[in-house]
C-alpha cells in the first residue's frame, strides 16, 4: 500500500494537484491585471475628458465676465460720430470701424451642428475715467487738491461725467472678435482700437451678440445678449463642446 501524505494523497497526486493550483492562479492573475489596465485606461480617459471639459467651462465663464464687465460701463450712445453698440459678422467691418476688420476664423463645424453659423462680433464704446483721491470724510477729491486736515484713504479712478451728470465716452473702443489661433484653435480676443489684443479663451466655434435689432423677442430693450459655442478635442481626438451665455443691461439701458 502506497503511503499517504497527512491530508491522504500521495505525493504524487499532491505534486498534481499543486500543478493545477498555479495554472489557475496564474489564469486568475492574468485576468485581474487585464481589468487593471482596462481600469487605469478608462480612468485616464475619464481625466482627459473631464479635463478638457473643465478647461472649456472656465475658459467661458471668465470670458464672459470679462465682457459683461465692459458691457455693464457701456451704452447705446453716438460718441466720436459713431453709434454704439457696433454689430458686424465675420470680421467684415463698415469703413467707419475698419480697424476692428479681421480675416474670418477659421469653421470646424459641420453643416447642422448647433455649433455652426454666423459670428456677430461687436464694439462698444467705453467711458472716459479720471482718477480721485477717497478722503477720510467720505469725500472724492482730485489728486492734489486733497484740502489740509483730510487724510485720503484710497486713489481710483472712476468714469467722467459731465455738468449733467451723463457719462463722457472716450476716443478709444472694444471691440471682441473670434481669429484664427495657434495650432488652428480659434482665439476669442479682445482689442482696444483694433489692437493691443488680450485672448480670453481659446477653443471658441463661434460667437453671438444679440441686440433687440437683431432678436427682438429673445432680448430685451437696451440690452446686449452674448452667446458662446467652444470646441475643443481632447489627446484622444475626442471632440467636446460648451455652450455660455450672458444677458446685459447697459448703464442707460433702465
Amino acid at each position: 500500500m502506497r503511503r499517504l501524505t497527512r491530508l491522504g494523497m500521495t505525493r504524487g497526486e499532491r505534486a498534481g494537484f499543486t500543478l493545477l493550483e498555479l495554472t489557475i492562479s496564474a489564469t486568475i492573475l492574468f485576468l485581474l491585471a487585464a481589468m487593471m489596465v482596462e481600469a487605469v485606461d478608462q480612468i485616464g480617459a475619464l481625466g482627459r475628458s473631464g479635463g478638457t471639459a473643465g478647461r472649456l467651462q472656465m475658459g467661458a465663464a471668465e470670458a464672459l465676465t470679462r465682457i459683461t464687465g465692459d458691457l455693464r460701463c457701456s451704452g447705446f450712445v453716438t460718441a466720436n460720430g459713431k453709434d454704439y453698440p457696433y454689430l458686424f459678422e465675420d470680421g467684415a467691418a463698415d469703413p467707419a470701424f475698419a480697424n476692428h476688420a479681421h480675416a474670418p476664423a477659421a469653421e470646424h463645424a459641420a453643416a447642422g451642428e448647433p455649433d455652426e453659423g454666423v459670428n456677430r462680433e461687436m464694439v462698444c464704446a467705453i467711458p472716459a475715467f479720471v482718477t480721485v483721491a477717497q478722503g477720510d470724510d467720505g469725500a472724492n477729491y482730485a489728486p492734489g487738491a486733497v484740502p489740509g486736515g483730510v487724510t485720503v484713504v484710497k486713489v481710483y479712478d472712476v468714469p467722467d461725467i459731465d455738468a449733467n451728470g451723463s457719462a463722457i465716452w472716450s476716443v478709444d473702443e472694444v471691440s471682441f472678435v473670434l481669429v484664427n489661433g495657434t495650432g488652428g484653435v480659434n482665439e476669442l480676443q479682445r482689442r482696444v482700437n483694433g489692437a493691443s489684443p488680450t485672448v480670453l479663451v481659446r477653443g471658441v466655434e463661434r460667437i453671438l451678440f444679440d441686440t433687440s435689432t437683431t432678436d427682438p423677442v429673445g432680448v430685451p430693450l437696451r440690452a446686449v445678449r452674448v452667446r458662446l459655442w467652444l470646441r475643443l478635442p481632447d489627446e484622444k481626438g475626442t471632440v467636446h463642446r460648451h455652450f455660455a451665455e450672458a444677458v446685459v443691461r447697459l448703464q442707460n439701458g433702465g
